[in-house]
């Protein structure tokens, strides 16, 4: 029975043992490293974390920028549907110019403008005129008067003294 249990191996294992020693690959030990691998296996990995703690800092910085950029998207975006009209903007265009017209006007001194009198200058000139010149008669009467009753007084003062 043994003799059958031989037959009965694969093809592949007969063609291991009939091959010759020398085109079998003997097995390899495994590699173990050296102390120059280990040194410098540690230096890769120190530079790993090195560089692993600046990119974690940095991406902290970016988180945080992030939250700030939202947050301020946030408020534009709240903030957008209080924004004025066109209509509205168009209507404080207007009520701008017409303030800067007047502030611009109400810093000039007034203008002095000679035009032909009206009707109505004319009249109330001549009306003027009338009454000052009807004040003067009557100053000049009354006036008159006093110096006239003055020289009746003196007159008779001088009599009365001799």
């Amino acid at each position: 029975m043994s003799s059958e249990s031989e037959q009965r191996l694969s093809l592949e294992e007969l063609k291991q043992r009939n091959r010759p020693q020398a085109m079998q690959t003997p097995p390899t030990p495994p590699n173990t490293p050296t102390r120059q691998d280990w040194n410098d296996l540690l230096a890769a990995l120190t530079a790993l974390y090195r560089l692993e703690s600046t990119n974690s800092g940095r991406l902290e910085r970016l988180e945080a920028s992030v939250a700030a950029q939202e947050a301020l998207f946030r408020a534009l975006s709240r903030q957008a549907g209080q924004l004025p009209t066109q209509a509205q903007l168009e209507a404080l265009a207007r009520d701008v110019a017409q303030m800067r017209a007047e502030l611009k006007q109400a810093g000039k001194k007034k203008e002095f403008s000679v035009s032909p009198p009206s009707l109505e200058t004319a009249l109330s000139v001549l009306i003027w005129l009338a009454l000052i010149l009807l004040g003067t008669l009557v100053g000049m009467v009354v006036l008159r008067t006093i110096w006239s009753g003055l020289a009746a007084l003196w007159s008779a003062v001088r009599t009365l003294i001799p």
